[in-house]
């Protein structure tokens, strides 16, 4: 690379980086780079710099990836009785499953539906294909909390497939291999014979009993899901914890002020955005001492206390959010919950750093925020210095409970020192 000052151990894993890169239609993930590589502010042109000249461009989501412990916290499991774990294994026929889903009975929620159409026709009608070759079909999960409406932890390409096929009768078979006679026909085409091998395929199905925790049901749908494109948390706190909840995080994801104050990076793909808002909700209401180092058990409490809450207490914690979410933006503009550096490129979007100025915004009244915004100027400055500091970047980079109380502090004491100021010449 000649003239550049990267160490030979950057340099090795940029071209490991740029080998990714080409099997990717010479694009790369800025995530992938900055966990790989990590920037800083003295490698990042030197970085960028590379993959610009080898002609590949830059995918970046513009939300700072959990490259900290931070993000290995839901991987961490708090150890738990393994009674509590209930799942019944029950033979089914097929039969018995499309009768419940003609019936209404098994949950194909609205936020599963892009999942659900993962598949293309030709793997679709292999699946249907197997089943008349009597290949055993692989196990199904579901959360049998409620018997009436059974939810798909595990198997959803395949119950959708066959509510496709058997149920709606959209599915046309094509590409098949042991009978190629059969493509082009729907269900209601098949020989009969056909048909009864569907209804009499045995398939073994473990539901998830009601009294099953909450928590442990989490971990038991993250380890158990392993569809074509593996549930994002959010997405499995979304399933599970269905209700007020959910609908709550939709309508606030999608107001124009958390739009604006996020510069409209925290995509809703994957369900960031309602995990942003959650974030927002289990900070700011739920008791600190609440979180454990657990980020992912800390977020399913918010969900329940959001399930619990009455309609009046929604609207109020909505309103809040509204007013943090236009403070931050008149108080940091384009920089709101981003570092801060002397630079002046801006960073993206730092989740413990929204985390904590939601916390110290939503406990201001709006008199102290108002004189903040008119001394935003110092109050920006304030934190880039704090940014530059060791401390707070190892504080943003720590997952425990100390660190956590650390975060706000700094971020309070910035604060109670501009309002000093701010009351200091209102009295001159």
């Amino acid at each position: 690379m000649g003239e550049y000052t990267l160490k030979k151990s950057e340099q090795e894993e940029l071209e490991k980086l740029y080998n990714i890169a080409k099997e990717q239609n010479n694009s790369i993930n800025f995530n992938l780079v900055y966990m790989t590589m990590k920037l800083t502010d003295e490698n990042y042109d030197d970085i960028m710099k590379y993959f610009l000249e080898r002609g590949i461009s830059m995918i970046q989501d513009d939300v700072e990836p959990d490259v900290t412990a931070y993000a290995c916290e839901g991987e961490k499991i708090r150890p738990f009785d393994p009674s509590k774990i209930d799942i019944t294994m029950k033979p089914l026929t097929l039969d018995s499953l499309l009768k419940r889903i003609q019936k209404g009975e098994i949950e194909f929620d609205s936020s599963f539906q892009r999942k659900a159409g993962l598949w293309d026709r030709k793997q679709k009608s292999q699946l249907i294909e197997s089943i008349f070759l009597r290949i055993p079909l692989p196990a199904f999960y579901f959360d049998a909390s409620d018997e009436d409406r059974w939810l798909v932890i595990d198997g959803l390409q395949r119950v959708t497939t066959l509510k496709q096929f058997v149920v709606d009768k959209t599915l046309k078979l094509q590409e098949m291999e042991f009978f190629p006679e059969l493509n082009g026909c729907v269900y209601d085409k098949l020989p009969r014979a056909f048909q009864r091998r569907i209804d009499e395929t045995v398939i073994n199905v473990y539901l998830v009993n009601p009294s099953t925790q909450d928590n442990v049901k989490y971990n038991i749908f993250k380890r158990i899901n392993t569809g074509g494109l593996a549930l994002e948390a959010q997405e499995i706190r979304n399933a599970l914890f269905q209700g007020k909840a959910t609908q709550f995080l939709q309508n606030c994801a999608g107001l124009p002020c958390f739009t604006e104050a996020t510069g409209g990076s925290v995509k809703s793909e994957r369900m960031l955005d309602r995990e942003f808002v959650l974030r927002y909700v289990s900070f700011c209401y739920l008791d600190l001492n609440q979180y454990s180092g657990n980020i992912d058990e800390f977020l399913n409490e918010g969900m329940k206390y959001l399930n619990r809450a009455s309609e009046s207490e929604l609207l109020e914690i909505e309103e809040e959010f509204k007013r943090v979410m236009l403070n931050m933006y008149s108080l940091m503009g384009r920089n709101t919950f981003r570092k801060i550096c002397y630079d002046g490129r801006r960073r993206p979007i730092n989740k413990v750093i929204y985390e904590s100025w939601c916390y110290v915004m939503k406990n201001l009244p709006q008199s102290d925020v108002n004189s903040l915004i008119r001394f935003k100027d110092e109050v920006q400055m304030k934190y880039m210095d704090l940014c530059e500091k060791a401390d707070y970047l190892y504080l943003l980079k720590a997952p425990d409970k100390k660190a956590l109380y650390l975060r706000i502090d700094c971020v309070m004491s910035l604060v109670k020192s501009v309002l000093e100021k701010a009351w200091n010449d209102k009295e001159d």
